[in-house]
Parts: C-alpha cells; structure tokens; sequence
C-alpha cells in the first residue's frame, strides 16, 4: 500500500529488524528480557512435471538432490523432510505462465497496491488449475479484498495528506516506529524513528508521556495524525503471542496500549474490541443502576452498528495477517 514514488526516511537496518521483532511473539529466558527464537526454516520449492520431479530448492540451504526424495509427496511431508515451514510445489511453465497473466492485467498509472491484488488472483487461477500448490496455506484462503473495499477502510482510519503513526518503547527509550503519510490509496512518504528521534527531545522513561512527544515530532515533520498507536515492546509482542478476540481491548483498558488521536468512528487496527467493551460496560453500569430496561435497546443497537468493524469490511483480521507474516518460520510441522 505504497505509492510509486514513495520515499523512506529515517530507517537504520536495526529499525528494520527492530519493525519485524514488534509483530513476533517473545521466547523468556533467566531474566526479565523478551528474546526472539533464533531459528528461521524457511521454504521448500519443488518443480514437477506430472508425477516428475524436475527440480528442488530450499530458500537457504540452496539447491537439494533430488535423488533424496521419492516424488510423488505430500507438501506437508516435502517440508518436514527439510525442516522448512512452508513448500510450493511448481508445475514447470507455471512461473511463465504467472508472469504473462500478470503483464496482461498491468494498466499505465496502476498504482502498486491494485497490481499486487491483480498478482494475487493470477496465483489464484493457477492454484485452481492445478499449476501451483502450498502449504500450510493455499493461495485462496490468502484474503484479496478490492480496491473500493480498501479504499473504504483506509478512509475510516486514515484521511487524505493525515498519517497514522505507530511508535514502539523499550526500556524509557523509543525502540522503533514510523509514520506513513497517505496519499490516494497508499502512503506516499515513511519515516522512521532516526528521524523522529533528535525531534522528540529529552524523555521521562514512561510511554504513557512520551508518547506525546513522538506525536509531536510526526506532526511537525510529516502530517496531522489520524491514528496513532503506542506502547511497549513486550506489550505489542505478547498481543502477537495471543492475539485473541478481546486481548487488544484488555490492553487499551489496561493503559498497556495506547491510541492517540481516537475518533469514535474509526475501527484502528483493534477491531474495534475497544468499542465492543465499551458498549458492553455500558450496559453493565446502566443495570447496577437500574437502568438496563431504558438504556439496554438503545445500548444494543449501537453495539450492533459497532460491531461492523474492520474485520468484516476487509473479510479477514488485519492483526492475524500481520502477526502471521513474521511468524511463519516458526509454525510447527505437520506430521502425518
């Protein structure tokens, strides 16, 4: 969701690893410390023709000898022969055949966030046409919303020229950020937090204050925000860890999380598990008090509007993709 002449600034390659370790869940060691676990299995690519197998590669061990394996077999078995998380099995012409369906959907002036949807439903077609199999997930389960769906949410969270923010603390310090500001349907400039840090000023060690001063710097150097989310490290790791329905809203309630600016109509990354448990605390003030039968129709109509959220505009939960694209290195293999 990025624009053609998008610009990156204020980005360290640690800024970048540091970004990925926010949406992957910890391992403990002896301390108090958060680690991530070390290992990363990557994939298998297997390139048939028929029952034939023509060709093998992992993505980090390299090309792998094909007289180790008895072809047919089964993905999941493919992946846990060669301890990898994830395998693809290719029919031979499928990359060509992508490539050309591909280039036939292309229009000048496409912005790169409709040529990635157009990307997805060729590997769709051929996925049905039983030129590309995957495992764990098949290409169709992979959610391609349109690009009105997706303009739709991005206008509920994020205006035209605003940004929307996340910023990321570590032990008094910010550990990592950014700010993208939108332009159409992508964001056409991101900043990271080597930008942001020499604007944010001396800092208390609390991110429930800090956070102001990262709002402050990301307006002043990019746009007004329209969403901003903040907390802590572990926070944000722990929610990648268990990102059940409802542990967002504990987190907000808790002030482990914070969301700065809010706006009552936006569903933000959360769901709108916030909105939810409002609405349901609501009701249960307004019956310790006597005043369920007057207020609960009404408070039930506008949990019932709420409850519309982002999920259910795009069709699939906007934290659990993120949450699975840094975590699937670490699914467990299947065993048959």
């Amino acid at each position: 969701m990025i624009t053609q002449d998008v610009s990156f600034e204020g980005f360290t390659a640690t800024d970048w690893q540091r970004l990925a370790d926010v949406f992957r869940a910890p391992t403990r060691n002896s301390g108090d410390e958060a680690t991530q676990e070390p290992t990363t299995r990557g994939g298998v690519v297997a390139v048939t023709t028929g029952n034939r197998l023509r060709k093998l590669v992992h993505t980090k061990r390299g090309r792998l000898d094909l007289r180790a394996v008895e072809w047919p077999m089964k993905l999941p078995e493919l992946a846990g022969r060669y301890d990898a998380s994830w395998a693809v099995e290719l029919a031979a012409g499928a990359l060509e055949e992508l490539v050309e369906r591909f280039s036939e959907r292309l229009r000048p002036r496409q912005e790169y966030l409709e040529q990635a949807l157009e990307l997805a439903r060729a590997l769709r077609e051929l996925e049905a046409e039983g030129l590309v199999a995957m495992w764990p997930k098949r290409f169709a389960d992979i959610p391609v919303p349109g690009s009105r769906v997706i303009t739709t949410a991005l206008d509920m969270f994020c205006g035209e020229g605003r940004a929307i923010a996340l910023g990321v603390f570590r032990h008094g310090e910010l550990y990592t950020g950014l700010v993208a500001r939108r332009r159409g349907m992508g964001f056409d400039r991101i900043v990271g937090p080597d930008e942001l840090r020499p604007e944010m000023g001396l800092l208390s060690g609390d991110f429930r204050r800090d956070y102001r001063h990262f709002v402050a710097a990301a307006e002043r150097d990019v746009a007004p925000l329209s969403l901003g989310v903040f907390g802590e490290l572990l926070t944000f790791q722990a929610l990648a860890r268990d990102p059940a329905p409802g542990a967002f809203a504990l987190a907000v309630a808790a002030r482990d999380l914070l969301i700065s600016p809010v706006s009552p109509g936006l569903a933000v990354p959360l769901g709108l598990d916030v909105g939810r448990a409002a609405f349901a605390g609501l009701r249960g003030l307004a019956e310790r008090f006597g005043a369920g039968g007057a207020l609960g129709p009404m408070l039930g109509r506008a949990e019932e509007f709420v409850s519309r959220d982002l999920s259910a505009l795009l069709g699939f939960d906007p934290w659990a993709a993120l949450v699975g694209i840094f975590e699937r290195d670490r699914q467990p293999r299947e065993r048959d």
